[in-house]
């Protein structure tokens, strides 16, 4: 009795689902074709959706969406976005039921910021956010402009870094209707806190969120 009793325990501490955040992620690499949905039916049926569940994207699905967001897409590094004068200042961070992570497009990959569930920190209020799988955080970032060869009035880099967040989101919703997802695009930050536990610096702009998941 007691060795069975052993093996059962063994065995249900082997079917705990655990979500214990990795410090880095690499994800996997975004094929030339990954859909036979065209880029009219995407459009077509392209929605802000809410009716989340809480299930956890395929690591596949979570790299189409990254890649969508601020992925390169050519040879010399450029991306899936525009960017003003080639400087790529909004940063994409994901926050799942794991952690927060920064999205490293040069080598597809995220980065742990924070362990713990943050989903909550990503709205103020809208409770379908704690139900999707991931919320994209797009953050601005003077820093890109360093070694531009042209540097904009702080103003304008902020309107350049709307543009970008605009195709980017847009691009993310496509992706997501090609994966089969919702998604929906937010302008309802907790701000103070996500800066917070994000640990961004306070010459940083949070832009947008968007919401993706699994929807009923």
């Amino acid at each position: 009795m007691k060795k069975f009793l052993s093996a059962l325990a063994v065995m249900i501490l082997m079917s705990t689902t655990t979500y214990a955040a990795q410090s880095e992620i690499i994800l996997p690499t975004v094929g030339a074709k990954s859909s036979e949905i065209t880029v009219t039916d995407a459009l077509q049926n392209r929605m802000s959706s809410r009716n989340f569940v809480d299930k956890d994207l395929t690591s596949a699905q979570i790299a189409k969406i990254l890649w969508a967001a601020n992925g390169i897409n050519r040879a010399d590094g450029k991306r899936v976005n525009p960017a003003a004068l080639g400087v790529y200042s909004v940063e994409v961070y994901a926050v799942t039921r794991e952690g927060i992570y920064l999205y490293d497009a040069a080598n597809h990959r995220l980065k742990l910021i924070a362990e713990g569930d943050y989903r909550a920190v990503t709205t103020t209020g809208q409770s379908f956010v704690t139900k999707a799988a991931v919320n994209l955080i797009y953050v601005e970032t003077p820093d890109a402009w360093t070694n531009a060869r042209h540097i904009p009035p702080r103003e304008a880099q902020i309107s350049f870094a709307n543009i970008t967040a605009g195709a980017m989101v847009q691009s993310v919703a496509l992706m997501a209707q090609t994966e089969g997802l919702g998604n929906c695009v937010r302008g309802s930050i907790n701000r103070d806190e996500f800066r917070k536990v994000a640990n961004l610096a306070e010459n940083k702009t949070i832009l947008l969120a968007q919401s993706v998941g699994v929807i009923n």
